[in-house]
C-alpha cells in the first residue's frame, strides 16, 4: 500500500521538523556550553527566550518561502537561502533580546545554537527532499481527458518536481487519440479501460480533466473507484494546489456557486474588516513622517497635485474614490485616454518609478481601508471602463467584485502588472484563488510577501 502526503501535510512535516531541530539545537547548545545538568537547568529556566527563537525562525522561513514543498532542498541555491534566512532570524532574535533584556540568553549558548541550527536544518531539509523522492511517498496517477485541461494539469505536475505525482498516462474517449503520446505521455484507452489501467499500472489516483459533461458510465466508474480507495481529484483542485491559481477556463457557474455557499463568512464579514481597520489606522499614523517627506519630494520635482484620485469600482459594483501618491506626469491621460497600467510606462516620473518600485505610492490608500472602501488584502480595485471590457472577454471576471478590493493581494505578490488580456486572465486566476481560500492565514502570507516586495524593491 502506498502513502501520499499532500502539500499541506508536507508543509506541516517541514514545520514540525524545523521546530524539532530548533528544540534539539537549543538543548545541545546549552549542554555543550554548560554541561548536561547545567545545560538542562538553563533551558528550563529560559523557556520564553527559546520559544521566541523558534517563532522568529519559522516566521523568517515563511517569509523567505522556505516552506514551499515543491522546492528541491538538496540544491546549493536553496541551502544557501536556508543559511541566509537562519542568519537573518538570529539577527532579528538578537534585536528582540536587546529590546527586552529579560529575554536575553548567554552569548556562548546563543552562538553555538545558531551554528547548530544552520547545520541541522540544512541536513534535515536535504533528508526531507531525499525521502519525498522515494516511491513510497509518490502517487501513480492517470488523467481522464487529453484535451486542454489534461495537458495543462500535466504541464503543472511536470513543473512541480516535488509534487509527488507520477502520471503514467491519459484515458480519453476520442478514438483519434488512442495509442498516441501527448507531451510524452501515452493515451492508454477510453473510459471502459479505467479498471484495467488501475490494476495494470498500480494506480492510486485519478485526475478528472474533462471540460464537458461527464458520461453517466464514467461517473459510475469514478464513484466505484472512490469507494475502493482510489483518490479521484478534479482538475481545478489539483491545479489550485500546484499553482495557487484557479483555472477559470475549467470551472462553471455551479462550481462558483458551491464556493460561495460553502465559504465560512465569520472571518470575511466581521473579523477581517475590524482587524484591518485597526491595523490601517496604526500604519497610517506611523507613516505620517514618510507621507510628508514623499509629498514634498513630489511637489518639488514635478508639476501638479501631490495626490492622485480616481473613481474605482469596489465590492458589489459600489464606486469609491481611490487616493494614491501621483507617480505620473500631470494630466497623463489627457492625450491617451484611459490606458491600462504597463511596465516602462513613459508617463511615469523619475520619482514615480521609485515610489512604484517600493510600493510607496500605495500608502495613502490606508485611508481607503479605514473608510471601509477597501481591505488591506484583496483583488486590486479597477476602473469601471476596464471592468466592463474584461467582463465581455474574460469568464468570471465580475467575481472579483464579490469581496472588497485590497491595497495588496494574492495576484499582486504572485504576478507583475498586467497590460494585456492574457496577463489579466492570469491575474484573475490568482484573484479567484484568494476569494475561494480567503482566511486569516492567507492574509498574513500576502502581507508578509508584500513587505518582502517593499523591502527588496520588487514592485513595478
Amino acid at each position: 500500500m502506498k502513502f501520499y502526503y499532500p502539500a499541506s501535510k508536507r508543509k506541516i512535516m517541514l514545520v514540525l521538523g524545523d521546530l524539532f531541530i530548533v528544540s534539539l539545537a537549543i538543548v545541545l547548545s546549552a549542554i555543550v556550553r554548560l554541561g548536561i545538568d547545567g545545560g538542562l537547568d538553563y533551558v528550563k529556566g529560559n523557556p520564553m527566550s527559546f520559544a521566541v527563537s523558534g517563532v522568529v525562525l519559522i516566521t523568517t522561513f515563511s517569509f523567505a518561502e522556505l516552506y514551499d514543498v515543491r522546492k528541491d532542498y538538496k540544491s546549493i541555491g536553496i541551502i544557501l537561502s536556508i543559511i541566509f534566512a537562519t542568519a537573518i532570524a538570529f539577527i532579528i532574535t538578537m534585536v528582540i533580546f536587546y529590546i527586552n533584556w529579560s529575554l536575553r540568553i548567554g552569548r556562548g549558548v546563543f552562538l553555538i545554537n545558531g551554528a547548530l541550527v544552520i547545520f541541522f536544518i540544512a541536513g534535515w531539509r536535504m533528508l526531507y527532499s531525499y525521502i519525498i523522492e522515494q516511491p513510497l511517498f509518490n502517487r501513480r496517477a492517470f488523467i481522464i481527458g487529453a484535451g486542454w485541461a489534461g495537458k495543462t494539469v500535466l504541464e503543472e505536475i511536470n513543473k512541480a518536481k516535488k509534487a509527488g505525482i507520477k502520471v503514467i498516462g491519459f484515458v480519453d474517449d476520442d478514438p483519434e487519440k488512442l495509442n498516441k503520446r501527448i507531451h510524452g505521455i501515452p493515451v492508454l484507452g477510453d473510459r471502459s479501460a479505467i479498471n484495467t489501467v488501475i490494476r495494470k499500472y498500480n494506480v492510486d489516483t485519478i485526475i478528472s480533466a474533462i471540460t464537458h459533461e461527464k458520461h453517466a458510465d464514467l461517473i459510475k466508474t469514478l464513484i466505484h473507484c472512490s469507494w475502493n480507495g482510489i483518490d479521484v481529484i478534479d482538475m481545478p483542485s489539483i491545479y489550485e494546489q500546484l499553482t495557487g491559481k484557479i483555472p477559470f477556463m475549467h470551472i462553471n457557474d455551479m462550481w462558483m456557486l458551491h464556493v460561495v455557499i460553502s465559504k465560512p463568512k465569520l472571518y470575511g464579514r466581521i473579523i477581517k474588516p475590524v482587524l484591518e481597520t485597526i491595523i490601517s489606522l496604526v500604519l497610517f499614523t506611523v507613516s505620517i513622517p514618510a507621507i510628508v517627506l514623499i509629498a514634498v519630494v513630489i511637489k518639488v520635482t514635478s508639476r501638479g497635485s501631490v495626490f492622485y484620485t480616481q473613481e474605482r469600482m469596489g465590492k458589489d459594483t459600489r464606486k469609491f474614490t481611490i487616493i494614491k501618491f501621483r507617480t505620473m506626469i500631470n494630466d497623463a491621460e489627457s492625450q491617451t485616454g484611459a490606458v491600462y497600467a504597463a511596465d516602462n510606462d513613459h508617463r511615469v516620473t523619475k520619482v514615480g518609478k521609485f515610489l512604484r518600485k517600493w510600493r510607496l505610492d500605495e500608502i495613502p490608500q490606508l485611508l481607503n481601508v479605514v473608510k471601509g472602501d477597501m481591505s488591506l488584502v484583496g483583488p486590486r480595485p479597477e476602473r469601471e471602463i476596464f471592468i466592463k471590457e474584461f467582463e465581455k472577454k474574460i469568464p468570471f471576471y465580475s467575481q472579483r467584485l464579490a469581496v472588497k478590493p485590497g491595497l495588496s493581494g494574492w495576484a499582486q505578490v504572485k504576478y507583475p502588472y498586467a497590460s494585456t488580456i492574457e496577463q489579466t486572465e492570469e491575474k484573475l486566476q490568482y484573484d479567484l484563488y484568494y476569494i475561494k481560500n480567503m482566511s486569516f492565514l492567507l492574509d498574513i502570507v500576502v502581507l508578509l510577501k508584500t513587505v518582502r516586495v517593499m523591502l527588496f524593491g520588487m514592485g513595478k
